[in-house]
């Protein structure tokens, strides 16, 4: 009873301290004070907010790194009177021995701040908090009694030789200037350029697109290619960056566009042909007619309602198959829930009148082709109408010889006839580099011919036209998905895929989704399949190769069971849940987003993802013709979630969001940004975690090769690679000390670089 009550005694001093001593931890180091300012560093894993103290204690800055990594911190002025006009210039790395990392590998940024005016939930704090990180380009200035950070980051070559390299900040304005020494070791051991940690994370090009006044598709290449520039330094890699360089399916043998082949409601044979909405259904190729002769299109005919009208008209064409405008051939037709025969003369002399208003003209004089359309409904403009037909034997007759010059008219197919052609030059290009060349960890495979959601008859899939189910489907999307993992496999890209086509399914969708991805097993079964999830469950964890519940459910002693069966797994972080639990929110601590990271490593996860790293503006939510100023308000609002314009539930604050549009004033500044994104400190803390896993995986690549000399080491490495509840308990219960972590990255670069000796 005792031991019981010391333990929970412990438990509760352990909370005391992460949540109260920890709460809104901030660490620092004074650098130097004169009469006009006092200057400070702290690491990226800390929010320096606006009214923060000047540490008292003194400390230089002092940088610690391996190769091939980005090392950044955060210098921190607090003047006593406001300055203007301050410069700022950082010279090269050297080290005595004349080794050197060119001043070419620094970046400075300032920290901006946004002011959370809604706080992201009820445990955040509405004020001023810092995340956009701008270039610094030209001059600043800084407030009395305000801090006013800058970032300074160092990209450490990986040939950097290891040692003690030494550079000078120097600081100007008009009456003051002064220099801050800078110390960085760089240790002997490499980062791999490719990340250990897999990543997706969402870009919208179409909010690109707008926020940065593009005119054309070849802008947007270059503005995006800027963007992936942004994701490799960050070591994040974007769901998809082939939207613009896509796949190209084309598929023959199919004679009929727009509809469905219906094999559940026929007329006779195995298939009708089923068009809904203002989409009409149409012969794949133009019928050559000519127009000094009649003919007599007759069909067969059902609707979903009695009653329901709906539209047959035929299209003309010239020789060179551009559509005549301006003309009708055609009627509208009282439809029937039985099956029943219509059809329409096309006379080559008399126009169809009725009640003096001419209904339909016979075709042009200079008319060489035509084409039927089927309409379920009366076609509007808005597309509002909605309404399912079915058609079957439809003839166009020649009446002088006799001929049915459409005879697929009867929606049979030879399956043998099926082709499919697929074009993968364009989505070469892009993986080339973005796979190869910037070492992306991964991308998303959205499925078109794969639904994201049980809609009509909970059919799973159509491709061309034919239902999951029938074997015209199984042959069109085995050609396709078996020729798409082939190709990766040839060019070395094979699993870096993962065929992510359905979200958060409901329990009760469980057997569409196990449908759809046994479906994708059976025509390429190398391919891996991912799932996101809100309540994982065993159910469907045998038809993945990913899972990845958001982290708040995600289960350790489940997953211990499915990764010993093969099963790899993420996790992701959304709008729910809110503080305390790990998040990524612009008000919350600092630590949040790097803690995922160590999470990840403990339980064995192996990929992390965000549904958006750019959403600014949801169109849903935004007043007609007005954008959402991210600068001005981060919050993310729900799409669709009320009909009101301009009121909408909250998702949070940067959710979604880790970069800024350059333009601060979309609804006025028209301005074409050539330009890259502006990251974010979220991101900034974020790549620190990445690191840290990264540090993980290559300390435990030394375990497993250690020499037999190098035992004591390998003790050390075990004991250092145990973090225990000091780093956190649960998700929800973690240290926001950024120096605990630094303590734990610091023994092993230490252990890696000792590894590394001969």
């Amino acid at each position: 009873m005792f031991r019981l009550i010391r333990n929970r005694f412990f438990h509760v001093l352990l909370l005391t301290f992460f949540f109260t001593f920890g709460e809104s931890y901030a660490s620092g180091l004074l650098i130097k004070a004169d009469v006009s300012c006092k200057i400070w560093w702290a690491g990226t894993t800390c929010k320096v907010m606006r009214d923060d103290p000047v540490p008292a204690k003194n400390g230089k800055i002092i940088l610690q790194s391996a190769q091939n990594e980005f090392e950044s911190f955060q210098l921190v002025l607090s003047p006593k009177a406001d300055m203007e006009d301050i410069s700022v210039a950082v010279t090269g790395f050297t080290t005595k021995s004349g080794q050197t990392v060119p001043a070419e590998n620094i970046t400075v940024r300032k920290v901006e701040y946004v002011h959370i005016a809604k706080p992201s939930g009820t445990r955040h704090q509405a004020g001023w908090y810092p995340d956009p990180l701008p270039l610094l380009e030209k001059t600043f200035s800084a407030k009395a009694g305000m801090n006013t950070p800058i970032l300074i980051s160092v990209k450490v070559p990986k040939d950097a030789a290891p040692g003690v390299y030494s550079a000078h900040i120097s600081l100007k304005s008009a009456a003051w200037e002064t220099t801050v020494p800078v110390e960085l070791k760089v240790w002997d051991f490499t980062l791999p350029d490719s990340p250990s940690m897999r990543s997706a994370f969402g870009l919208y090009s179409d909010q690109i697109r707008t926020y940065h006044n593009l005119s054309n598709d070849d802008e947007l290449k270059q503005v995006l290619d800027l963007y992936y520039q942004s994701f490799r330094d960050y070591r994040i890699s974007p769901q998809q960056f082939f939207d613009q360089y896509p796949i190209e399916k084309t598929v023959k043998g199919v004679w009929w566009k727009g509809g469905t082949f219906d094999p559940d409601t026929v007329f006779a044979g195995k298939y009708s042909y089923q068009v809904t909405g203002n989409n009409p259904g149409m012969p794949a190729e133009l019928i050559e007619v000519n127009p000094e002769k009649p003919y007599w299109l007759k069909w067969q005919a059902k609707t979903f309602s009695e009653g329901q009208e709906y539209l047959v008209t035929v299209k003309s064409y010239t020789a060179d198959k551009k559509v005549i405008p301006w003309q009708l051939q055609g009627m509208f037709y009282t439809g029937s829930a039985r099956w029943k025969t219509d059809s329409l003369f096309l006379d080559p002399v008399n126009p169809l009148v009725y009640e003096d208003m001419v209904l339909s003209r016979p075709m042009p004089k200079n008319t060489r082709y035509a084409s039927v359309q089927l309409f379920s409904v009366k076609p509007d403009e808005s597309g509002s109408k909605s309404g399912t037909a079915w058609f079957d034997n439809v003839q166009f007759v020649d009446v002088a010889t006799g001929e049915n010059l459409l005879p697929e008219g009867d929606f049979e197919h030879n399956i043998d006839d099926l082709q499919m052609e697929i074009d993968f030059s364009e989505f070469d290009v892009a993986a080339r580099r973005y796979l190869d060349e910037f070492g992306f960890t991964g991308f998303r495979v959205k499925i078109p011919e794969l639904r994201p959601g049980p809609f009509i008859n909970r059919k799973t899939g159509w491709f061309a036209g034919f239902v999951n189910g029938t074997a015209e489907y199984e042959k069109l999307i085995t050609l396709y998905l078996k020729g798409f993992q082939d190709h990766l496999e040839t060019n070395g890209w094979l699993g870096k895929e993962y065929l992510y086509w359905v979200d958060e399914p409901k329990h009760e969708d469980y057997g569409f989704v196990r449908e759809g991805m046994e479906t994708i097993h059976k025509a390429a079964p190398k391919l891996t399949r991912l799932i996101t999830e809100n309540n994982p469950g065993p159910e469907i964890m045998d038809v993945t190769e990913i899972g990845c519940p958001v982290l708040a459910k995600f289960d350790p002693v489940k997953s211990k069971v499915w990764i010993a069966n093969g099963r790899q797994m993420w996790s992701y972080l959304m709008t729910w849940p809110k503080a305390p639990h790990v998040n990524l929110f612009i008000d919350s601590d600092a630590m949040n987003l790097r803690m995922w990271l160590w999470m990840s490593y403990r339980y064995r996860l192996t990929g992390i993802l965000v549904w958006s790293s750019n959403v600014w503006n949801t169109k849903s939510c935004s007043p007609p013709g007005v954008l959402q100023n991210i600068w001005d308000d981060p919050m993310t609002y729900m799409s669709g979630s009320l009909t009101t314009p301009g009121a909408a539930a909250e998702y949070g604050n940067g959710d979604g969001m880790f970069f800024y549009p350059p333009n601060r004033d979309p609804n006025n500044d028209k301005t074409k940004y050539m330009t890259g994104p502006v990251p974010s400190l979220r991101l900034e803390i974020m790549r620190e975690g990445i690191d840290d896993y990264d540090y993980m995986m290559l300390l435990e690549d030394c375990i497993r090769n250690a020499r037999p000399d190098q035992q004591n080491l390998v003790k050390k490495a075990k004991q250092v690679l145990n973090f225990g509840t000091e780093v956190f308990i649960t998700e929800k219960e973690y240290t926001k000390n950024p120096e605990i972590l630094t303590k734990y990255r610091q023994q092993m670069g230490i252990l890696l670089s000792e590894f590394n000796k001969k």
